[in-house]
């Protein structure tokens, strides 16, 4: 009982208005936040020359770079706003250019090569101020919005080019740079889980308890269909066989044999022998008409509920509800209670056994429930 209102908690209206109250508390209380990143996404070589020739050179204006032992690199460069505040012109510091810096490598062009924003492609306007670095006009970065780069860069083989970023912005002590296309090849399966700022760590963190909970109850069905899937195809094929049997003339004994067809379709031939045993055992009679109620005794009543303890009476027992093979026809009143003899419907035997017969099918069960009704008619006849 605990465990379903947890449950019913957890689904509730209030768990989640309290969700997204603490949600609108962190972001009122953190306040916005500045955050324009550099983003390295990506990196590739002009021409990749695995093995030296002798007798190859590749000039780049005007100098043999395969002899120098140079290579020209072309690196992806993604400028993105992913703070919750826009970035105002007026938040970059006027004295200081802000822009990019190539350290261990000489830049050599620099070219806007997409956007999510036209303003930010037509106004960024970068340009190769010295030898290894790109200044670009002070603009305005709304939020999600980026411009991607393309640097050219010349180095030597034996340096690894890496990108810097220069300048400052109101609201943030650097500007970061990072490597995204390296971290993906090297980050693992908990780096690609939690990847993210904390409200999108909150929203994941939702919706994996929203489909780990739909996952548990769709197995839980499954399994208890796959648990019940036997039955239930027996129970069709029993249905199935019964509509062939002939039925009985009169109304009122076929209403009689149709109890007993029940019967067999939830339990089969054995709950009819159980019936038929039990037709011919008084001790099992009497207890059916009597609601199938018998003392029990209690040695030890201390572990028993309080509600059970007080139905035991001065000898130490108590009376419990017992079910019996016969409860179905004791409830269509084929079986009843007669002042203090016990009545049984003249036709139910002679339905039961013919019902036995017809649906006899020669198997593990059913031969069990021929030799129980084999002995229920031999006990009969002595």
């Amino acid at each position: 009982m605990a465990i379903k209102q947890k449950i019913k908690f957890l689904i509730s209206a209030s768990f989640w208005g309290i969700v997204i109250g603490l949600i609108a508390l962190y972001y009122t209380v953190r306040g916005t936040r500045t955050n324009l990143v550099v983003d390295v996404v990506s990196e590739s070589n002009v021409m990749d020359v695995r093995t030296p020739l002798k007798d190859l050179s590749i000039l780049f204006q005007g100098q043999d770079i395969q002899k120098e032992n140079a290579n020209l690199r072309i690196l992806g460069v993604r400028l993105v706003n992913e703070g919750e505040a826009n970035i105002l012109e007026n938040y970059f510091d006027s004295k200081i250019p802000w822009g990019l810096r190539i350290e261990g490598g000489q830049l050599i062009e620099a070219r806007v090569t997409g956007s999510n924003s036209g303003y930010l492609g037509e106004n960024l306007r970068p340009r190769v101020a010295e030898k290894n670095e790109v200044s670009f006009d002070k603009v305005i970065f709304d939020r999600g919005k980026y411009v991607t780069l393309e640097l050219l860069v010349l180095h030597d083989k034996n340096l690894e080019p890496k990108v810097k970023a220069i300048g400052k912005i109101a609201g943030m002590d650097e500007i970061p740079v990072r490597n995204s296309f390296r971290d993906r090849d090297q980050e693992g399966l908990a780096g690609k889980v939690f990847r993210g700022p904390l409200a999108v760590q909150i929203a994941r963190t939702i919706a994996y308890f929203l489909i780990a909970l739909c996952v548990i109850v769709v197995l839980g069905l499954s399994i208890a269909g796959i648990g019940s899937a036997p039955s239930w195809l027996r129970k069709r094929s029993r249905r199935k066989q019964v509509r062939y049997l002939i039925k009985e003339d009169s109304p009122e004994r076929e209403k009689k044999r149709q109890i007993l067809v029940d019967v067999f379709v939830e339990e089969g031939p054995i709950g009819l022998a159980r019936m038929q045993a039990a037709l011919a055992d008084p001790e099992t009679l009497a207890s059916a008409v009597t609601s199938g109620r018998r003392r029990v005794n209690v040695r030890n009543d201390v572990e028993l509920p309080i509600h059970v303890r007080s139905h035991i009476d001065a000898d130490g027992y108590i009376e419990v509800r017992t079910s019996t093979p016969l409860d179905p026809v004791v409830a269509a009143g084929l079986v009843r209670l007669n002042g203090t003899k016990i009545e049984v419907d003249p036709d139910l035997k002679s339905l039961l056994t013919n019902l036995i017969e017809q649906v006899f099918v020669p198997d593990d069960k059913n031969n069990d429930a021929r030799e129980l009704s084999k002995g229920t008619t031999s006990e009969r006849k002595e």
